[in-house]
């Protein structure tokens, strides 16, 4: 059954990928194999996929809606250890550097706690199910803190990054920090990445994970690097040659399986593995291929909210049709587009101009964006729920539910 579902997301990936068109995939005789096993196993197991509007109403489980209920316990406990770690990284008693470790500490007040902690209060309740009751100490309970607040540094050097490139204006309903001081934001990044390894060595480098925890921060850290630099090469490339084969759906899936869901959404959870010193190499690829597939869905569901969300709402300014950014919206558009609107696209996307954002917004909704976006989020959750279910007894199932109950929750119809 795993094997079935395995292969019924790797086929909706395809053709959503080609034409986000469900009808289709419905058409499919393998889609047709796949519901016709499902359904038969949900029967004899009891387990349904439920069509919710809103994170609490999908699933009920008791397990999961707990670890939803602790999310805000959990970040206000992350809060309380901050002090300490702002005060580790800045309490050098060189007196020439007085100067340096107070910039370093407004620098981490303003852009580091601010945030909404998702991948940090994920990092600690995945040590929390991994880990039996007897390892669950006071002091693997602080180390575990500690790794969360360097996620959340490591969350700080990519946004701060990111708004610099994108020439964002607003990063969690303040000004971007390159807004309030300038390009001398770029030394304040490389000042912050080295916060994160000057922890991990002083708390851990004589911990038996310590190698695992520093290649697993480097490895990711990397990825993501790969992710931005290919949407940097994509939008860049767009502005000069104008050429709209450089938004296709492999390229779009590439892009965010690098700068999004292996930070956002695989790092939390391997790095508890690390932490917690679980080895299995098949329990790795599980976790890696459903958390990938999430990682997926809340990328997408991004992109929509960057075109459709409200500032107030989302704490940021949507940007990406003004920098040319390969989204979902646009690759949609560009698949579903005839050769007038496709014009019009090419006139107008990727320039910052109030007229031209609202006209490429305007073919994307004669184009039906929303719908289509609202019918893939339905059946996709509806998918993940169900290949979570099917997951190895080793994997904490109710964490992978947490995980679509509160990032990626549905955005929804609202007729």
């Amino acid at each position: 059954m795993f094997y079935i579902l395995s292969r019924y997301i790797n086929l909706c990936e395809r053709n959503t990928q080609k034409i986000f068109n469900f009808t289709n995939i419905r058409k499919n005789s393998l889609w047709w194999k796949c519901q016709e096993s499902t359904i038969g196993y949900n029967h004899k197991n009891k387990i349904s996929c439920y069509k919710i509007n809103t994170p609490l109403k999908y699933h009920t489980s008791n397990k999961v809606r707990r670890l939803v209920d602790s999310f805000n316990d959990e970040r206000n406990k992350l809060m309380t250890v901050w002090p300490n770690i702002v005060n580790e990284l800045t309490k050098d008693n060189n007196e020439e550097l007085l100067d340096v470790n107070k910039w370093i500490t407004e620098v981490l007040e303003y852009n580091v706690p601010k945030g909404g902690k998702r991948r940090s209060v994920s990092f600690v309740i995945a040590c929390k199910l991994l880990t039996s009751q007897n390892q669950l100490t006071e002091e693997n309970t602080r180390l575990a803190h500690i790794l969360a607040w360097c996620i959340e540094i490591m969350q700080a050097v990519h946004t701060m990054a990111d708004d610099i490139l994108d020439h964002a204006n607003m990063r969690r309903n303040q000004p971007a920090w390159h807004v309030k001081i300038g390009l001398f934001a770029v030394n304040d990044i490389l000042l912050i990445e080295t916060c994160i390894y000057k922890l991990i060595q002083k708390y851990f480098k004589s911990k038996n994970c310590y190698g695992d925890i520093m290649n697993t921060f480097l490895k990711y850290h990397r990825k993501a690097g790969y992710g931005e630099c290919l949407d940097i090469l994509t939008s860049t490339d767009w502005k000069k040659n104008f050429n709209f084969d450089l938004f296709s759906m492999d390229r779009y899936n590439t892009i965010i399986k690098y700068k999004t869901s292996y930070f956002s959404f695989v790092l939390p959870f391997i790095l508890a593995m690390r932490f917690t010193n679980i080895i299995d190499p098949e329990i790795y690829k599980q976790a890696e291929k459903i958390l990938l597939n999430i990682g997926h869905l809340f990328q997408v569901r991004d992109d929509y909210l960057d075109c459709y969300g409200k500032r107030d709402v989302i704490g940021k300014s949507g940007t990406d049709i003004q920098e040319g950014k390969c989204t979902w919206p646009l690759v949609v558009a560009l698949q579903r587009a005839t050769a007038k609107q496709k014009k019009i696209l090419k006139e107008c996307y990727g320039i910052a101009d109030e007229e031209k954002v609202k006209r490429v917004k305007e073919i994307y909704e004669e184009i039906g964006i929303s719908n289509i976006y609202f019918d893939y989020e339905e059946e996709t959750h509806n998918l993940l729920n169900t290949y979570t279910e099917q997951l190895s007894s080793k994997l904490p199932t109710e964490y992978f539910l947490y995980l679509l109950a509160t990032s990626c929750s549905k955005v929804g119809r609202k007729d």
